[in-house]
């Protein structure tokens, strides 16, 4: 199955602020929640947004889903509410026409319940733009209040990967393996060792569009998103992962931080 997947709302325009970041905490999500899907054999679409706009991040999500033409589309989110108590879990659908999606909504919710958050469960609403401007079947995974006491504590202790653990497996009713995946790496060439240190990133408030792919060596610019994509394929293929990929400012300048480190000569030399 083909999943549009977002982290709800954007680095320049955030959510819910908390006892946590409500977007940070998201994105963190939907990253350990990619592998999860592609090692159930579903292939994922990356639906995030680096807008600064509530429509613009709404749209570029849902845009995103329709264009690749997903059979479902998930955004995952979090609550907020005045009081530290409010706590819990819920699954927000469209309607309730789609006995599969409901199936998955009621799982998502079950899951959280055995974890300790309150279950709120599965509601609909067609006001939602993730729920009525897509054109599959979506849903919306409001996975705990940012704001609750309990609800931060009890995500501290699973982290995102637990949570996504409890997300992908309401989706696919398969247990997610707790095995770390074997990598294949594959031989650099330059220096004889194993090429890790390899990412794609944008330095997002001077060009949000233009990708850098950085070799371990050096950075290049992409010109082409089809060159994204097949240094991506290749490094999947190897990896069983898609590449990382980094979202920088020039006010965080962590892109020539890399740079400078890498190509540093050594201050000094020790003989054997």
């Amino acid at each position: 199955m083909k999943i549009g997947l977002r982290g709800g709302h954007s680095p320049n325009c955030k959510g819910a602020m908390g006892i946590i970041d409500e977007q940070a905490e998201v994105r963190k999500i939907y990253n350990e929640m990619v592998p999860m899907l592609q090692a159930a054999g579903h292939t994922v679409i990356d639906c995030n947004s680096n807008a600064n706009s509530v429509v613009g991040e709404l749209n570029d999500g849902t845009n995103k889903a329709n264009a690749n033409n997903c059979e479902m589309f998930v955004s995952i989110h979090m609550n907020a509410a005045g009081s530290p108590d409010a706590n819990g879990s819920e699954v927000f659908l469209y309607n309730n026409g789609n006995a599969v999606m409901n199936q998955r909504a009621t799982s998502i919710c079950d899951k959280f319940a055995q974890k300790g958050f309150p279950n709120r469960g599965v509601k609909f609403n067609t006001a939602y733009h993730d729920l009525n401007a897509s054109s599959m079947p979506a849903m919306i995974v409001e996975t705990l209040f940012c704001t609750g006491i309990a609800d931060v504590d009890r995500y501290r202790a699973l982290g995102p990967k637990g949570i996504a653990t409890l997300i992908v497996e309401g989706i696919t009713g398969k247990v997610v393996s707790s095995a770390p995946v074997q990598l294949q790496q594959t031989p650099d060439s330059k220096k004889g060792s194993t090429a890790t240190m390899v990412c794609f990133y944008r330095v997002t408030d001077l060009d949000k569009d233009k990708v850098y792919y950085f070799d371990g060596f050096t950075a290049h610019p992409l010109n082409h998103p089809d060159e994204k994509k097949v240094l991506n394929d290749i490094y999947k293929a190897n990896n069983g992962k898609d590449m990382p990929e980094f979202l920088w400012t020039s006010k965080a300048p962590w892109f020539t931080r890399l740079q400078n480190a890498v190509e540093r000569k050594p201050q000094f030399v020790i003989k054997k």
